[in-house]
């Protein structure tokens, strides 16, 4: 498989480039990005060679400038971390129209003449995957972003930790926009296949304490380290792993709604999809609670507002 990165030189397309070197069905990694940038995805390139020579494995990886775009078309993926990030001066809006244009150039000069998938990582991402949609014309299975799928990850540490669990018992997911209107599906939350709401400990389950630990992860890192990549590459990861096998998982990422959840329509953003090697291939209308329910619809109209702001720039 041929998997093309926009943006490789940032934390977290770095982070996803060393990953990516050393899945044994990656045979070819594009590393792009601007030219100013070149030098050090060419040295990169040499630091991942040494890096899988030590595991004997063996893949392609080619250095190009963003201002040729025609070399992602034989990618099977294109991952896009490329885009401005958010500085403390910044408000989100401030954030998507700045990233808007970037995303809008790449979509569009991609869908002219490649055929290949859009995996958005760019922020604020549920808008910068309708963006990419929208620009490159192509079907909205073959456009995604990685949505909630981090949260979800994040949340199930968080379950792990308080009810004392083994990681791999924990089943959970949170929907809705990537920010602060996050979803978390108490309802569809179980550990061994024990719904949490039937064990004991759950009386005390400091619910909002948890949540606002979730909703800042990614703040919280930026403060400690600089910036977060380990978890978002790995979350990447799960995703690419997913097509390149076929595994068809139910994982929650941004997609474009079109009446197919409680009939909201015109809107990307997180819900469990069934992902494969077509791409999305369902979106699994899921039943929530009331609660839940009343603020994923929230959580729409905050992204539509964000959407209507940028999609014509």
């Amino acid at each position: 498989m041929e998997i093309s990165i926009i943006g490789a030189s940032g934390k977290i397309g770095t982070a996803i480039s060393v990953l990516l070197a050393k899945e044994k069905y990656v045979r070819h990694i594009n590393l792009i990005s601007r030219e100013k940038s070149l030098d050090k995805l060419k040295g990169l390139k040499l630091d991942i060679y040494d890096a899988i020579a030590a595991e004997e494995l063996d893949v392609e990886i080619s250095v190009h400038d963003e201002k040729d775009l025609s070399v992602v078309c034989n990618s099977k993926i294109t991952i896009i971390p490329a885009g401005a990030p958010r500085t403390g001066d910044m408000t989100r809006l401030d954030l998507a129209k700045k990233n808007a244009g970037i995303v809008k150039r790449y979509a569009k000069d991609i869908g002219k003449t490649c055929d290949t998938k859009l995996f958005m990582i760019t922020n604020p991402v549920d808008v910068m995957t309708h963006k990419a949609l929208i620009e490159s014309g192509y079907d909205k299975s073959q456009v995604f972003g990685l949505g909630t799928h981090l949260d979800s990850m994040r949340f199930k540490v968080a379950i792990a930790k308080y009810f004392n669990a083994h990681i791999g018992d924990v089943r959970t997911r949170i929907i809705g926009e990537h920010g602060d209107s996050m979803v978390p599906l108490i309802s569809s939350t179980a550990i061994g296949g024990i719904p949490i709401t039937r064990l004991p400990e759950y009386k005390d389950f400091p619910y909002n304490e948890v949540v606002d630990f979730v909703k800042n992860g990614g703040k919280r890192i930026i403060q400690l380290k600089g910036g977060s990549e380990y978890g978002p590459a790995s979350a990447v990861l799960n995703v690419v792993r997913c097509i390149a096998n076929d595994n068809k998982k139910y994982l929650t990422l941004s997609t474009y709604l079109d009446g197919e959840l409680d009939g909201i329509k015109d809107v990307c953003i997180g819900v469990p999809v069934v992902i494969g090697k077509k791409g999305i291939e369902r979106i699994v209308p899921i039943e929530l609670d009331e609660r839940e329910f009343n603020d994923f619809k929230k959580s729409v109209e905050i992204v539509k507002r964000y959407w209507n702001e940028v999609k014509n720039i």
